[in-house]
This record gives structure tokens, C-alpha cells and sequence, in this order.
């Protein structure tokens, strides 16, 4: 017997239900499309399974505001296989832009997150060494074109300059008003 909050039903009556069934079911469930970072990054790789910045994230200045920027570049080296994760900084809560994923250095796989979400959705996902969309009909639509330009995007490079996450508090420090490393 299977219990729903108005009666009890036996297997036979949900099998006579099958759109009753699929409507309690799909309600509970993610939207088609959604994807997690598992589906595109080996989520055993280096820092690939990390969902908040640590502390020894460091901070990147852009245009926009401050990003959090996960493994730092003393943490890696050259040929770094694994992830870097980007966050934007926000008053109230730090929500996941961009996970990386480098083999031997190049950055092979990019997920873009979609800030707004809670679940921090995953909108476009590259495979940038086929130089190909893996969402193409869903998110923002991203194109292979797109996937193929994030290479240049400084921001998705393996080394980028950041200050030690204390300069967030702490602007004053020495080391905030020294280069970004």
C-alpha cells in the first residue's frame, strides 16, 4: 500500500494512474535539463568537490566587484589537474559563478552558474577541448562559438592574481596594498 496525504491507494490503483503517478513524482523532482557539477567534472579531481571557499581562497578585482577564487596560484602548479571555483562576493551570501576544470594546466571543462539560483543551476557547460556547448538546449543556450572564445576570458585562466581573502576585512594589511599574486 502507498499512502498520499489524501488516502491510501494499493499498487494496482497506481498503476491505473500512471499521469497521477508521474505528477507526484515529477513535482519532487529537479526541472529537465538540470545538471550537476557530477555530470560534467570528475568531482574526485583536485578541489573539484568544493562547494563554499575555504579559507585559503584569495580575492580578484574586476570591473563588477570582488570574486572569491579557489585554489589559489601558490596551490597549484603548471601542470594542475583539477578545479578552480569562482564566487562572487556579495554581502550576504557567496554565490557560485564558475567551476574550472584544468588536465595538465588547460582548462578543459567550464560550468557557468547561474547566481541568482539557490541552487546555483548550471547554465552553460563547455567542453572546451572539443570546443562544444554540452548544454546547447538548455540554460542560456550557449553556443560552441561562446565555448570556444572562454579561453580568452582572463578570469577562466589557470593562474589569476588574487589577494588573501583577509584583504576582504582587512584592506588596510600590508599584503592588501601590495600586487595581487
Amino acid at each position: 500500500m502507498i499512502q498520499s496525504n489524501s488516502s491510501t491507494l494499493s499498487s494496482a490503483d497506481w498503476r491505473r494512474r500512471p499521469v497521477l503517478l508521474c505528477m507526484i513524482m515529477c513535482a519532487n523532482a529537479e526541472p529537465l535539463g538540470a545538471q550537476s557539477v557530477r555530470d560534467f567534472i570528475p568531482t574526485d579531481a583536485a578541489n573539484c568537490a568544493v562547494t563554499s571557499p575555504p579559507a585559503s581562497a584569495g580575492i580578484a578585482a574586476t570591473p563588477g566587484g570582488f570574486l572569491m577564487v579557489y585554489p589559489r596560484n601558490d596551490a597549484i602548479g603548471n601542470g594542475y589537474t583539477g578545479c578552480k571555483v569562482l564566487w562572487v562576493v556579495d554581502t550576504d551570501r557567496m554565490p557560485r559563478l564558475a567551476t574550472l576544470y584544468f588536465e595538465a594546466g588547460v582548462l578543459s571543462r567550464a560550468l557557468s552558474h547561474d547566481v541568482r539560483s539557490a541552487t546555483e543551476a548550471i547554465e552553460v557547460a563547455c567542453d572546451l577541448t572539443a570546443g562544444r556547448s554540452l548544454l546547447p538546449n538548455g540554460g542560456r543556450k550557449a553556443t560552441d562559438a561562446m565555448c570556444r572564445g572562454l579561453p580568452a576570458e582572463e578570469l577562466y585562466g589557470l593562474r589569476v592574481a588574487t589577494w588573501p581573502r583577509k584583504c576582504l576585512k582587512e584592506p588596510d594589511a600590508g599584503v592588501c596594498s601590495q600586487d595581487p599574486r
